[in-house]
């Protein structure tokens, strides 16, 4: 680990190591339906294939992968809109680690539901991820856990840069990787490993223009509050986490917003062309792709974040759909 808390080389080799263990590597497909095909080949990353369908998982493993024994013994806390702490969850099983997670009121069932199956503690509180947070810190004081903050923590930054490895081993001549932002934690992790094996590639961040946080401060060059209002769970944040923004404002390329009506319709888009679900956040590369990528050229990848949507709105996306055909 650097002096700085960014994850070295030798850090994320022993990331990779990890997940490859625990975690099946997720697929890398082309896009066959693409209307710029003939100058330019636009590839999906399928994260929603991994075992909590998302991303989440893999910096979770690492995270607590590299927990002595006394903090495994204490246990972790965290806080989390839902696949953040499904991904706490299906780490804290896999490694035999106790572990709470404070979700908001509201949250889907299908983003909580598989928290309690994996035997995580769960406990819910009113108000935004803002105030599940406050609550997670008083727990870990409270109960001498250990505190886990999605994009401040080094060991979920590195596990979340195996989705990188994985596609540049699979596309070593990658122009351009897109990806939805939250906190920041897997933009910071791609750019981190993404650069370092390919210097020229392209890293691009896809926010809501609901929810431009990271967008703002990314163009600012230091952290900046936003207003958040999207209802894409996993693009909702009022700032980046400072250890990913401290990553990313020098190795990300372009960050772009996109509209919270582009967000539902590519959901559909995507699920009538591939047969893949998206969630609100993992459909962003490819609302990134319609309003942004005009002028995209070479191997495009497109980064599918995750798949657990909720039953009702995904029901209300495809009656739409089928009442405007």
């Amino acid at each position: 680990m650097s002096d700085n808390g960014i994850p070295s080389h030798v850090e994320l080799r022993a990331a990779r190591a990890v997940v490859s263990e625990h975690h099946p590597r997720t697929p890398l497909y082309r896009l066959e339906v693409d209307p710029l095909a003939d100058r330019r080949n636009v590839f999906i990353k399928y994260e929603n294939h991994g075992p909590v369908r998302s991303f989440k998982a893999r910096g979770a493993l690492y995270s607590l992968w590299r927990l002595d024994a006394h903090q495994r013994s204490r246990g972790v806390v965290t806080a989390s809109t839902g696949n953040h702490g499904r991904g706490i969850a299906y780490a804290a099983a896999e490694l035999g680690i106790p572990a709470t997670i404070v979700i908001p009121r509201g949250t889907p069932a299908v983003k909580f539901k598989p928290i309690e199956r994996l035997g995580a503690d769960l406990r819910v509180v009113d108000g935004s991820l803002v105030e599940a947070t406050a609550t997670a810190r008083a727990i870990a004081e409270d109960e001498d856990k250990l505190y886990l903050e999605d994009g401040e923590d080094a060991g979920l930054l590195a596990g979340a840069a195996t989705v990188a490895w994985e596609i540049l081993e699979e596309l070593p001549d990658a122009d351009c990787i897109v990806v939805p932002v939250g906190g920041g934690n897997l933009i910071a992790a791609t750019a981190l490993l993404a650069k370092e094996i390919l210097p020229s590639i392209r890293i691009v961040g896809v926010q809501s223009a609901a929810a431009p946080a990271v967008a703002r401060s990314w163009e600012a060059g230091k952290v900046t509050a936003a207003p958040c209002a999207t209802f894409a769970g996993g693009l909702a944040t009022t700032t980046p986490g400072h250890l990913a923004f401290e990553v990313m404002k020098d190795r990300v390329d372009d960050m772009v917003l996109v509209s919270e009506d582009t967000l539902e319709a590519q959901i559909i888009q995507l699920l009538a062309s591939t047969g893949e679900v998206a969630e609100h956040a993992g459909a962003a590369a490819f609302a990134a792709l319609v309003e942004h990528g005009g002028d995209w050229r070479g191997n495009v990848v497109l980064v599918l974040t995750g798949g657990n949507i909720e039953f009702t709105d995904l029901h209300r996306l495809v009656s739409q759909y089928e009442n405007d055909e």
